[in-house]
């Protein structure tokens, strides 16, 4: 498939990122800003993420419920995330109704009421979502190792924030934040679909239009991961962990490298830890590892899930499978099959809008520019297998093992190897 990708900034700062698919009937339009829950600062934790709730509950022109129906008319779906390190507001649409989302989303982000009473009923909803994950100990798990490993720095604190601070928030406090970290130069538009670029930019600079604000330039330190041991006890059903080891940045020269030992290790159903500790020893329903990555740093971790019974057995066997990666290397089959699996999956998003949006945005805001498909599977090709032999040895240390579990366990069902931590 052809990408035409094309890149055009506004005369307010807004970047403007398209990649045209004609043969499809779909657009799938995202404004992405800069802004998480890593750029607040600790008296304003969970902001970000109550801010998006709250664009949706009503502008100068629209309820929230003409929002809601608006989309709703068109059989379009809208919806936003935040995360630690942005917010995204996208919607998906078929082409012809393009202006009316541009119109709704341009609406959305310059004139959100942030009513008194719609901010109270929101806060509502939010503490709801808060104890949606803390009855959700695979969500909540990840959270409890974000907080031990970058623990005092903003990367630790929970999306959603705490109780306590969402309770407290005003409308002064959540308009001053929005309107200091919402600017232009802060945000991106990627649309992908059946559009030109010049389209977008006829849509998008008239909605932006007389749109302008300056960036406060905020910058916190590069966080350390912090090894350790963390035995949250809650009487569950299993025992579940989170073993982590440092990991590496967005925009990192080895990353595909990285992607490709996960795979190895636990990031496919024919990965060692998946075929090892749930087929051959049925000792789990789910095990995977995982790559997370920030601007200035990341973590490669494991995640799973057993009873209390069988949580040593789990640890010693993932253990064991790492320690043997680290003492006889990744085998050439395994760097093969990884590299096919990853392409593979990378040629699968190629027919969604929604995901190549996501990719052109991320490429935007990692890397500052865009790579091609062609660009991105060949760089996989390319990784040889002493690229990640190195990895192993640099990032899979014992002595920087972090490690959290949350269930029904002490530290006496720990192995004697772990307790020194």
């Amino acid at each position: 498939m052809t990408e035409e990708y094309r890149k055009s900034v506004l005369p307010n700062g807004i970047r403007v990122i398209t990649e045209r698919m004609p043969h499809v009937r779909s657009v799938a339009v995202g404004v992405w800003v800069e802004t998480g829950s890593r750029h607040e600062p600790a008296e304003r934790g969970g902001m970000s993420h109550l801010i998006e709730h709250l664009v949706f509950k009503g502008t100068a022109t629209r309820s929230a419920e003409a929002i809601a129906r608006t989309m709703d008319s068109v059989g379009g779906q809208m919806d936003a995330f935040t995360t630690k390190e942005h917010t995204c507001f996208y919607v998906q649409v078929l082409d012809e109704h393009l202006p009316m989302a541009v119109d709704l989303l341009t609406d959305i982000l310059l004139q959100p009421l942030f009513d008194a009473e719609e901010l109270e009923r929101e806060k509502s909803v939010v503490l709801q979502e808060i104890k949606m994950v803390e009855d959700t100990p695979d969500d909540l798990i990840h959270d409890l190792f974000a907080a031990q490993v970058w623990e005092g720095h903003p990367l630790g604190r929970p999306i959603l924030g705490t109780r306590q601070a969402v309770q407290e928030y005003g409308r002064d406090a959540v308009h001053g934040h929005f309107v200091e970290a919402y600017t232009p130069p802060r945000i991106i538009i990627a649309v992908a679909g059946n559009v030109t670029h010049e389209r977008a930019i006829e849509l998008f600079g008239a909605g932006f239009n007389g749109f302008s604000r300056q960036s406060i330039d905020s910058t916190d330190p590069a966080p350390a991961l912090k090894p350790g041991v963390n035995i949250v006890h809650k009487e569950l059903e299993q025992v579940h962990l989170v073993m982590g080891f440092p990991g590496l940045s967005h925009v990192a020269p080895e990353r595909y490298a990285l992607f490709l030992l996960n795979d190895v290790i636990g990031g496919s159903m024919s990965s060692r830890l998946f075929q090892e500790i749930r087929e051959r020893q049925g000792l789990v329903y789910s095990i995977h590892s995982g790559v997370q990555a920030f601007r200035d740093t990341g973590v490669l971790y494991v995640y799973a899930a057993t009873d209390a019974g069988n949580f040593s057995k789990v640890l010693k066997s993932t253990l064991k499978e790492i320690r043997d990666l680290k003492k006889n290397g990744v085998s050439a089959d395994d760097l093969k099959r990884s590299k096919d699996h990853l392409k593979g999956s990378l040629m699968l998003s190629l027919e969604s809008t929604s995901s190549r949006m996501n990719r052109l945005a991320k490429h935007e805001m990692h890397l500052g520019s865009f790579l091609t498909m062609d660009q991105m599977i060949q760089a996989i090709e390319r990784v040889k297998h002493e690229e990640v032999q190195a990895l192993v040895s640099e990032l899979i240390d014992e002595d920087r093992l972090a490690l959290t579990t949350y269930g029904p366990l002490d530290r006496r069902n720990l192995p004697r190897e772990l307790l020194r931590h």
